[in-house]
């Protein structure tokens, strides 16, 4: 026991170590760009996720250096002294804490990735959620049974329709976050390599999936059930956390490292260059609405106020194609390019520039 609690210390502080100094980084990008006061909901979401992390570091921490909990087998049972009880008691407290803990850092760091596409997932993560709570609250009554030594209720100490209706909710949910994000992100204009690390991030999505069963199995199987269970709970919840914290890590890391802006893409008139920007022509889109203005009526009444003159020599046709820089800094922007809209005008002036008609007006939406 006593090496096994040594090396869980050692890799928990260095998983937690890790997360710490991601989050780290995403504060000082998020308020370099935006200021204290400028922050998103998503960075207070993922600053009460942090919190919870620590609870839960502390938490493992404790137990695998305690004295255990009040799930026993029949030798524990005999061999119980109030000295035990008592460690017994205290361990069992802190499972209890380190349950409530997991659920909050994976569901922050969650609704922090779904608010990337809460159009298509609205309602998924706040349904989930409660239903992690519920579960963990209503199995065990009265609640203090959760501390109890021995425990009343087998469910109390064993956690076994919890771990079950917990896994049932979030395992789907880490399912869906793949499913509808990484093919977004695939349908995004990118250069390969900018794609191929945005994409790995995500697909890191997967192995918190394979965390997630591993830890039910080594909580509901009766031959696997053993502390290791701690070990794929706390890598699960720091997995979560790099992956939602290193996009919004990207724009500093462009400016620590350069080479990273080095990268450049092209694809027909649109481009992706050193600034990481996209440079958009209005043609390369077909139009989703057209406006024409009366112009056909004015032309008339130029041709026949021109006195025989032609209209090449009377008239100018003036056709404007509309170009713009799209400036991408983080994952969140790049959503934001499914919803621009651009409008252009095309009008006709005379040779001593008077608009002689209403400009018809072209809006592309892309």
């Amino acid at each position: 026991m006593a090496e096994f609690t040594a090396s869980f210390a050692q890799e928990t502080l260095a998983l937690y170590a890790v997360g710490m100094f991601i989050a780290v980084l995403r504060y000082i990008t998020r308020i370099r760009r935006f200021g204290i006061t400028g922050l998103k909901p998503d960075d207070y979401i993922v600053a009460n996720g942090m919190v919870w992390y620590t609870i839960l570091c502390v938490a493992f921490n404790k137990i695998a250096s305690g004295g255990g909990s009040n799930f026993m087998t029949a030798e524990d049972l005999a061999a119980l002294t109030p000295e035990i009880t008592a460690d017994r008691i205290s361990g069992s407290k802190w499972v209890l804490v380190s349950e409530q803990s997991i659920i909050l850092t994976i569901w922050s760091m969650k609704a922090c990735m779904l608010l990337l596409y809460a159009g298509i997932t609205q309602g998924l993560k706040q349904r989930n959620f409660v239903g992690s709570e519920l579960a963990l609250f209503l199995v065990c009554r009265p609640l203090h049974q959760y501390w109890a030594v021995p425990a009343e209720n087998p469910q109390c100490s064993n956690y076994q329709y919890y771990e079950i209706t917990q896994g049932s909710l979030s395992i789907p949910g880490d399912i869906a976050i793949l499913v509808i994000g990484i093919p977004m992100l695939a349908a995004i204009r990118l250069p390969l390599q900018k794609k191929v690390i945005v994409l790995a991030i995500f697909g890191m999505g997967g192995f918190i999936i394979v965390a997630a069963i591993l830890t039910k199995l080594y909580c509901l199987v009766p031959k696997l059930i053993s502390y290791v269970y701690m070990n794929w709970y706390f890598r699960e919840a720091s997995v979560a956390v790099y992956v939602t914290n290193l996009p919004a890590v990207w724009p500093l890391l462009r400016e620590i490292f350069p080479r990273l802006q080095t990268v450049t893409h092209k694809s027909g008139d649109r481009t992706w260059g050193p600034s990481n920007s996209a440079r958009i022509n209005s043609k390369d889109f077909k139009m989703k609405s057209f406006n024409r203005g009366p112009c056909a009526e004015s032309q008339e009444r130029i041709n026949d106020g021109d006195s025989g003159s032609s209209i090449g020599q009377g008239v100018i046709e003036i056709k404007r194609d509309v170009s713009f820089t799209v400036k991408i800094e983080s994952i969140e922007e790049l959503a934001l390019l499914n919803r621009v809209h651009i409008r252009t005008c095309r009008g006709v002036r005379h040779q001593n520039n008077s608009m002689l008609c209403t400009p018809s007006c072209t809006t592309v939406t892309f």
